[in-house]
């Protein structure tokens, strides 16, 4: 796996990570063209996922992305054994064990969310757009509001396009100039480099001050041959899960 952590708990063990190019590279024989629509990405997701798992005890679960805030929660006892749901949004959440949460990138940020404590997992996929709508700020309300402390979130934010290769315009850019240049940094002629993994940092960080830990590794998907990038002219989508075994 190209980006994976492995968390040991008091309830079991968190697994979260980002598929990239080698680990979906065996896929190649099944679908010789990428996916075009979220149906298709659907069926790609559960054969990845069997693949690497090979466990039919696994719920499978992931979204229509529509580059937006909507979340869902998704409950134990979900009907996916043969047919995954189709949820449109961009975050899922669970508290059920052996369910595989995923969501696709290809510049965007994926981050990781867990309690070390209890049983709780999520994963959301925050765009420019989801960023500023503010999504990942809104799974952290719905945390407080089931009654998880903030000392016991963790949050990581996976691989992404890092600020120095992710050029916006001042449409884009005036959602973020709140945040300080180091998130948004202005290079002239109306353009701007934007750095939302920062972003989203900065963002949850004055809201949640309580929050147990940040982490990022600035991994570049722009830079590295690992990972898919949209902004290199790439079809492929990383794929980015997580998942808490009892």
């Amino acid at each position: 796996m190209e980006f994976s952590q492995v968390i040991s708990t008091t309830f079991g063990k968190v697994t979260y990570g980002t598929a990239g190019k080698p680990s979906l590279d065996d896929l190649k024989e099944i679908y010789p063209v990428y996916p075009k629509t979220p149906e298709g990405w659907i069926g790609y997701t559960k054969d990845w996922a069997k693949g690497e798992w090979n466990d039919p005890s696994h719920q499978i679960v992931t979204l229509n992305q529509v580059h937006g805030d909507t979340i869902h929660s998704i409950p134990s006892d979900l009907e996916t054994k043969d047919s995954l749901p189709l949820f449109a949004g961009d975050g899922l959440y669970t508290e059920s064990p052996n369910t595989l949460l995923v969501v696709r990138t290809a510049d965007c940020v994926p981050v990781f969310i867990y309690s070390n404590k209890r049983p709780f997992v999520a994963v959301v996929h925050s765009g420019w757009k989801g960023t500023s709508l503010g999504i990942a700020e809104r799974l952290l309300d719905e945390v407080v509001s089931n009654g998880y402390d903030l000392a016991e979130i963790q949050m990581e934010i996976g691989p992404y396009i890092q600020g120095g290769d992710y050029e916006v315009g001042e449409d884009v850019a005036a959602h973020f100039l709140s945040l300080g240049e180091t998130v948004c940094f202005p290079k002239g002629n109306g353009k701007f480099l934007l750095d939302v993994g920062l972003a989203i940092e900065v963002r949850v960080r004055e809201r949640f001050r309580n929050l147990s830990e940040i982490k990022n590794s600035h991994i570049n998907v722009f830079q590295s041959p690992l990972y898919f990038s949209h902004r290199a002219k790439e079809e492929g989508r990383n794929l980015n899960f997580i998942l808490w075994e009892s």
